[in-house]
């Protein structure tokens, strides 16, 4: 048996002794098999909760639901209408505990008679607040430069290699308040490609990618299928409010209805996947082009893992290769470096780095002093600065010096040479052979890999040998699973704060005004749901890149933000999205899929289209939150402390001030983001098509929004050339399946009779549509040039070598002592 399997047993086991607790905590509970039969028994009554998700709705206790009930009986044609029927009576108290708390653990409110009231608030709030937080963006962007502009490679505009690519972004004096709107609709993908690398293109394509998509099959939604359903909900029945009437819930349970929303479901999936195809080409094509113009060293170099003990130094490893791949009389290998383990080094660099930070601020203090007592005690603070810099530059040289030494010789010192290192060659051509090449009878000796920026190089985690390596990513893993089971403990223990009848019982004036209001206190209540979402799912990032960056010991920064984008996008799929559909809590649900599969499409009908408007005021609320990262308030905080308290020179000041948070600004994360609202518009497309107003301006301004981030602003990211893209298509297309399933789901409880036969089966063969076309797309080869494109590149950009990127540990390198 593999190691899959023994993960997936061992997952399994995990989630039972975890299930087992809680069911054994219960007073009722008489056994976990009984336990969850019960809950699957529930399941089917579940399915009668409404499209509303209403508690008249619900069957009251000893009342039996059967296949007769009639849908447009007054209580549940006013609250939606029954997705299912089952013949088992659902207690309150069951249903409450199987799906009510997990959705209001995290705040997600179901539809109700005060959504329209909760909507106008919203809107209000999103679309004036983004707009004063672009009006403020405005000014401070002009005003404070250095925060908002990425700074130049020379002082002088002109004098900017890039100055004559840059001509046609330039605007006129007059209207640099709003030069960034002009900058980032003129910028073509090239500019894209050049500023913010294929990783930063690959983001805002997919944005624009979500944004087409909208925009084609929109009109369809926005002409048809909300007038169809405006006009058949309010012939239905008179007492819904309009923005129940557009929804799916409360339409008569005709056929050609029926098979009308099938078709839908085909359009919006052909739509997506046509899309998604010449998408994915054109990344591929783009991919092609970056792979030909990596500069030298990267595209010259393989980085070499599980080196053999003997080989274990900068001159034998490059001896080795120069061996194996060299004619007699030519040298092919140009350069090899053995990653080193330093021990304490880096502990010194670090305190080298605060001792000239310290002197940096005496020397700036000192030039801004008037008094004569006050210099003199700045004099004596900088000549003390200085010299703890020198000893610590006396000590640095010495363990760089220990170090290389340990290195010299036949036989490298094993507690100083690591297993890994990188071989730069002296062509493309040598590089390629060598990294497909297997140069032992031990298959396990020599692992090569492509090599990745030299600037974005964990040398620390690669000098980790492979059993201390694997100990901590197991620990990662089981770290990151605790996280995915005591994730909705832990929010349960934080939202009872969050509440309104919490607010109301610690501040008494809330709770007059409340009473006073009444009206205002239920918008406030819908209002205090939604930012309390927003604000646990503010932390997710901070804890993933914590455990991820902690753990795993990935080999580069941006792999760490790989990583990132996986997990952070199911988290928020699951706990924001799919959180209706947990039941009990994500063991309950788990275990309820793995007995019977096909419950998953119930879970999702029963559940998510009555919680749709809930989801239009988070999308609204991200109108919101999405420009306030344009505003880049931790680094204008911290430009003005380094400016004003420490009394840096500008250029310093800079320095200090960036990079931003790579946990929740960081690719990985902002991808993740822009994955999740593009599942709220295809998940709800059909049942709420009115999301797509919402959705739609949302990519609107996010193209703007890390248009100008990635491209004029934050500093350039190192490139895992397009990566992130690959990953986001492969949760796009899951999505997807996720909106056939729902649909499938919601055209069987609709259909008169219960049966999977009809327009539910017809939505469902739309997978065969995504499964082709996901096909197509990972058949499309894009992780290396072919051999032909390979030599062609050599020759083009033979002379292109970038000088400042070298192998070498910053903790290693020579530059950190000299004077």
């Amino acid at each position: 048996m593999g190691v899959g399997h023994w993960i997936r047993c061992g997952l399994l086991l995990l989630l039972s002794t975890v299930h087992a607790a809680k069911v054994a905590s219960l007073p009722s509970a008489s056994g976990f098999t009984k336990d969850l039969k019960q809950d699957l028994k529930s399941l089917e009554g579940l399915v009668a909760s409404g499209l509303r998700g209403s508690s008249n709705a619900w069957p009251k206790n000893g009342t039996n639901v059967t296949e007769n009930n009639d849908w447009e009986s007054p209580d549940v044609g006013r609250q939606g209408a029954a997705l299912n029927v089952s013949k088992e009576p659902v207690p309150e108290r069951r249903r409450k505990e199987i799906f009510e708390e997990p959705r209001k653990v995290m705040g997600v409110a179901l539809n109700g008679d005060s959504d329209l009231q909760t909507l106008h608030t919203s809107l209000v709030v999103g679309g004036l607040g983004s707009a004063g937080i672009f009006i403020v963006f405005a000014i401070l962007h002009v005003a404070v430069p250095q925060v908002y502009h990425r700074k130049r490679t020379t002082s002088k505009v002109e004098d900017d290699p890039d100055y004559a690519e840059h001509m046609h972004l330039e605007v006129s004096s007059g209207f640099r308040w709003i030069d960034f709107i002009w900058k980032v609709w003129n910028t073509t993908p090239e500019d894209e490609v050049r500023l913010a690398g294929l990783d930063g293109w690959s983001l805002l394509e997919f944005v624009r990618l979500n944004l087409r998509i909208m925009t084609i099959v929109g009109p369809f939604l926005v002409a048809v299928v909300l007038p169809l359903h405006f006009f058949f909900n309010t012939k239905e029945s008179h007492t819904l409010d309009w923005l129940s009437c557009l929804d799916i819930g409360n339409l008569p349970r005709e056929d050609w209805m029926l098979w009308f929303h099938a078709a839908v479901v085909w359009f919006v999936v052909l739509i997506s996947a046509w899309q998604i195809s010449l998408a994915h080409d054109g990344f591929t094509e783009r991919r092609y082009q970056w792979l030909s113009t990596v500069p030298r060293p990267r595209s010259t170099t393989v980085m070499v893992r599980n080196i053999p003990p003997m080989y274990r130094s900068d001159s034998a490893l490059k001896d080795y290769f120069d061996r194996v791949f060299s004619e007699e009389s030519a040298h092919t290998v140009e350069r090899a470096y053995v990653i080193r383990k330093t021990g304490r080094l880096p502990k010194l660099v670090k305190q080298l780095e605060s001792s000239q930070y310290d002197t940096h601020v005496a020397s700036s203090r000192l030039n801004k002093a008037r008094e004569s007592e006050e210099k003199a005690s700045l004099e004596s603070e900088l000549q003390r600065c200085q010299l703890t810099v020198a000893n610590l530059k006396s000590r640095v040289a010495k363990e760089q010096q220990a170090v290389e030494l340990a290195l010299q010789g036949p036989r490298p010192d094993w507690k100083v040479a690591s297993s890994s290192g990188f071989v730069t060659f002296t062509t493309i051509l040598s590089q390629r052979l060598a990294s497909r090449e297997q140069c032992t009878r031990d298959v396990s000796a020599f692992r090569m890999y492509m090599a990745l920026d030299p600037h974005d190089v964990l040398y620390e985690n690669l000098a980790e040998d492979d059993i201390n390596a694997s100990s901590w990513k197991w620990l990662g893993r089981l770290a990151l699973l605790a996280v995915f089971l005591f994730w909705i403990p832990i929010v349960v223990a934080i939202s009872g704060w969050t509440t309104l009848s919490s607010i109301q019982g610690t501040v008494p004036a809330v709770k007059k005004f409340v009473e006073a209001h009444p009206t205002i206190g239920s918008l406030m209540s819908g209002v205090l749901a939604t930012a309390a979402l927003k604000i646990f799912m503010m932390f997710l990032p901070t804890v993933l890149h914590f455990i991820i960056t902690t753990t795993l010991h990935l080999k580069a920064g941006s792999v760490e933000q790989l990583k990132l984008q996986q997990w952070s996008a199911a988290f928020l799929l699951l706990f924001v999205v799919l959180v209706t559909s947990l039941g009990r809590g994500l063991t309950i649900t788990f275990f309820i899929v793995m007995q019977e599969p096909a419950k998953i499409i119930s879970l999702l009908a029963a559940s998510l289209p009555s919680a749709s408007h809930f989801y239009f005021n988070y999308v609204i609320l991200g109108w919101l939150v999405l420009p306030m990262d344009m505003l880049r308030m931790t680094n204008l905080a911290k430009w003005f402390f380094y400016r004003r308290v420490c009394s840096f020179e500008e250029d310093e000041a800079r320095i200090y001030t960036d990079p931003e948070d790579p946990a929740y600004y960081g690719l990985g994360t902002r991808m993740a983001r822009t994955v999740l609202m593009a599942s709220m518009f295809f998940i709800f497309c059909s049942c709420s098509p009115l999301i797509l107003v919402f959705t739609w301006i949302y990519f609107f301004l996010a193209q703007f929004v890390f248009g100008y981030l990635l491209l004029f602003c934050e500093t350039k990211k190192p490139d895992t050339g397009g990566v992130f893209w690959i990953q986001a298509t492969e949760q796009l297309f899951l999505v997807l399946a996720i909106y056939v399933m729902l649909m499938v789901g919601v055209l069987r409880g609709l259909n008169k009779n219960g049966i999977w036969a009809g327009p539910p089966a017809v939505a469902f063969c739309s997978l065969l549509v995504l499964y082709w076309a996901r096909r197509g797309v990972k058949n499309l080869a894009f992780d290396t040039l072919p051999l032909e494109e390979v030599v062609k590149a050599f020759k083009d950009n033979k002379d292109e070598v970038d000088l400042a990127s070298q192998y070498v540990q910053p903790e290693c390198d020579p530059a950190l002592v000299a004077e």
